[in-house]
């Protein structure tokens, strides 16, 4: 068998192969002994540590969560570890979704008489869906017999927005053995983002009791507000017009103090760029007051704004830090409390704009086909668009999913669309492409829009689903203050938004190379959108036969499926066309006079 190293084939044996099977196998199945601790802030990335964990399918985040204990909490859902829902053929498919399971932890050497006690924080919902009645949240051990024995149950249907801590003994003996395990499971909806559980702060230890709910402990927690005011990103080039105008002048912190009494802790703040490595402030907080146990509190920065760059492009990294002596922790030897101490919060600074965060807690899709959704975004200066990057979060039933080769399969209608009077307008460009599910969470597919579209100030990417089946966007709820920037339109009026709380992860890019490919390829249709001294009406719409349009003057009518694929292409010389020998579906129908090009949605009946 040959393996390739620096891009040269290299001969293993199969022994070879065998035993490093073996030792793998070895290393990832290894015992665990007490004190087991993982409050998960010192984890890197969506999966848990796996010296201490076996993922089912939960994602560590501290963007669902609200008031957790520390940074970072595992979240349950009706998704995989991948993002994909268990179930995408049926919409309300119940059962089992994510599991955590630990590693297996030695306890032979252990009796009743040492009092061991499993500890842990949860919440339902955060800002995810509230699980419902019928939904739990469940906790198992392992026993001597390898038997999963349920041990707690939680269910759903009430909502708080702080979490619980619960502590389980473990005084049965069939639990005392070398390959004892302990698991967290959920049962929901598999469809996708739905009945969301939160653990963290997961402790198992010997000389407990169920009153030992503290530790030498004050975590930070989150920030609670950000950088940019107008953008959660921006590019460098606009930031720069008027920083003071594009900053807010706070930034606020919070920290949670998990020991038994309060504590006169000192703080600090960081601002870094962390492309150029240069930094901009470093120095202690102001003094506070004592902070109670179990008490959340909040510190903020006052700062200006920063404007002195090297490159076009910045990530500045906002860091608040707990000067705290948690590193010494008697009781978990081993485990440094401190990682904890810190958060950080990111501006970037680079060649897009985007309302969201980077995480997205739900999927949003239009109601219905050939309905459209635009989001408004606000130039400080005038400049062009290049591409735009969607982030697509699927749920539900998506026949696109069935066939594992493919990613994603459903068509939609992308456009630039100018303002009128604060709302979205005339398109000036657009183009039909393929809604693409990655391979992990929180990913963003970028579509080439082929040219550069100039843009004075306002500008509205816009797209239109033209099948019935699923598109969803992702949608980062932590942002709500940028809802009003979507609106949407029934195929009459555009109207705000003012039920979706939070922003679509949806994010246009500033043109910094000359625009790539040719226009007008298979699977893509672009058009500038231009009137013909009147606006064109299509009609009878649906047909069955005759399609018909008001305007005189088109030469040349170009006919496409919701694939991008040209299906029929005619000169023409009246004001009708016989689509009647086409297959019942929905086309795009690009309409020219020789100069200018304007596209309609028209369906054909049987």
């Amino acid at each position: 068998m040959n393996f390739f190293s620096d891009n040269r084939p290299v001969s293993i044996c199969r022994s070879v192969i065998l035993l490093l099977l073996i030792s793998l196998q070895t290393a990832l199945c290894q015992t665990v002994q007490l004190p087991f601790f993982d409050d998960f802030s010192a984890t890197n990335g969506a999966s848990p540590d796996a010296k201490f964990w076996i993922n089912g399918g939960i994602t560590i985040n501290n963007s669902f969560p609200i008031n957790q204990p520390s940074k970072n909490v595992a979240t349950f859902d009706g998704r995989n570890a991948t993002g994909l829902p268990y179930d995408y053929t049926n919409q309300l498919a119940y059962g089992r979704t994510d599991t955590l399971t630990s590693r297996p932890i030695n306890l032979s050497t252990y009796k009743p008489a040492d009092s061991l006690y499993l500890s842990f924080f949860w919440e339902a919902k955060g800002i995810g869906e509230l699980p419902d009645d019928d939904d739990t949240l469940m906790v198992s051990f392992l026993n001597k017999r390898n038997v999963w024995i349920p041990v707690w149950k939680q269910h759903g249907g009430i909502r708080s927005d702080n979490f619980k801590q619960e502590l389980i003994a473990i005084k049965d003996t069939t639990y005392l053995h070398a390959g004892f395990q302990f698991r967290f499971e959920t049962k929901g909806r598999q469809s996708g983002a739905f009945d969301t559980w939160h653990i963290d702060y997961v402790y198992l230890n010997k000389n407990r009791n169920f009153k030992d709910i503290y530790t030498k402990d004050i975590a930070g927690t989150k920030f609670t507000s950000s950088y940019l005011k107008r953008y959660s990103a921006m590019p460098m080039r606009q930031y720069l017009v008027n920083p003071a105008a594009e900053v807010n002048d706070t930034l606020k912190a919070e920290m949670f103090n998990l020991k038994a009494d309060g504590d006169y802790v000192e703080f600090g703040w960081r601002i870094e760029d962390i492309v150029s490595k240069r930094v901009y402030y470093d120095a202690p907080g102001t003094a506070f007051g004592n902070l109670p146990p179990r008490i959340t509190g909040t510190r903020q920065l006052v700062y200006q704004p920063v404007k002195d760059f090297t490159s076009n492009k910045a990530i500045l990294k906002f860091q608040f830090k707990v000067n705290t002596s948690d590193d010494n922790q008697p009781d978990l030897p081993g485990y440094n409390l401190a990682l904890n101490d810190s958060i950080s919060t990111y501006a970037i600074l680079d060649d897009f704009y985007a309302y969201d965060d980077g995480t997205a807690e739900i999927g949003a899709d239009f109601d219905q086909s050939l309905g459209k959704v635009a989001i408004q975004y606000v130039l400080s200066k005038p400049d062009s668009i290049g591409a735009v990057r969607f982030n697509f979060s699927p749920y539900f039933s998506n026949p696109y999913l069935k066939d594992t080769s493919e990613s994603g399969g459903q068509y939609f209608l992308l456009q630039i669309l100018e303002s009128d009077k604060g709302k979205p307008g005339k398109p000036i460009h657009q183009v039909s492409v393929r809604a693409t599910y990655g391979k992990q969470v929180n990913n963003f597919t970028e579509y080439d829009l082929k040219r550069n579209i100039a843009i004075k100030d306002t500008f509205y990417v816009a797209w239109t689903k033209i099948t019935q089946e699923v598109i969803a966007v992702g949608v980062d709820k932590n942002t709500p203050q940028f809802a009003d920037k979507i609106f949407y339109n029934d195929g009459t009026n555009w109207t705000r938004n003012i039920s979706l709380k939070g922003s679509l992860m949806v994010r246009p890019v500033i043109a910094t190379k000359p625009a790539g490919g040719n226009t007008g390829g298979p699977g893509s249709i672009t058009a500038i959108e231009e009137p013909f001294g009147e606006p064109l009406v299509v009609y009878p719409n649906p047909t069955t036969g005759v399609l018909r349009w008001n305007v005189t003057g088109i030469k040349h009518i170009r006919i496409f499926d919701v694939g991008g694929r040209e299906v029929l292409a005619r000169n023409i010389e009246g004001q009708e066309l016989n689509v009647g020998n086409l297959p019942a579906n929905t086309y795009l129908v690009n309409f020219s006079d020789g100069k200018k090009n304007l596209i309609r949605k028209i369906v054909v009946l049987d």
